[in-house]
């Protein structure tokens, strides 16, 4: 289910991921849907502002989620603030702002296990920086 796919790649920070229409995805391809990419953007969003973030730092928190999730770019005009988080996952992640992942190229789900900790350390630095954008 996608609400389990966020609430594990996001596992460290203090975010809680709950759909209430929650979508399985029965592989890394179907990520790739654009409904699912305003839904990733949207549900992360909503988590980032009752964790207080600012609404510039939970937008664009959500946008760079769902764009390492689906491959789609941003949707709002935050593209620079979301650019600086996509720069600071690269280089918590793997010690290179310009070094990327997107989960829907993963052949399949069990590839995930190689790349989680990482994931899951670019996205709590990350975090860490969209907390600091203001409004």
């Amino acid at each position: 289910m996608l609400s389990d796919l966020l609430s594990l790649i996001l596992a460290k920070t203090p975010l809680n991921i709950a759909a209430r229409e929650d979508l399985e995805v029965e592989s890394p391809d179907n990520l790739m849907a654009f409904p699912i990419h305003h839904k990733v953007g949207d549900l992360v969003a909503e988590s980032c502002l009752s964790e207080g973030l600012s609404e510039r730092g939970a937008y664009a928190f959500g946008e760079f989620v769902a764009e390492l999730l689906t491959g789609w770019s941003t949707r709002y005009s935050n593209e620079p603030d979301v650019m600086l988080l996509d720069n600071v996952f690269g280089q918590a992640a793997y010690g290179s702002p310009t070094r990327v992942i997107r989960l829907y190229l993963l052949p399949d789900w069990s590839a995930l296990s190689e790349h989680i900790e990482d994931i899951q350390r670019g996205l709590a630095a990350a975090f860490e920086v969209a907390k600091s954008l203001g409004a």
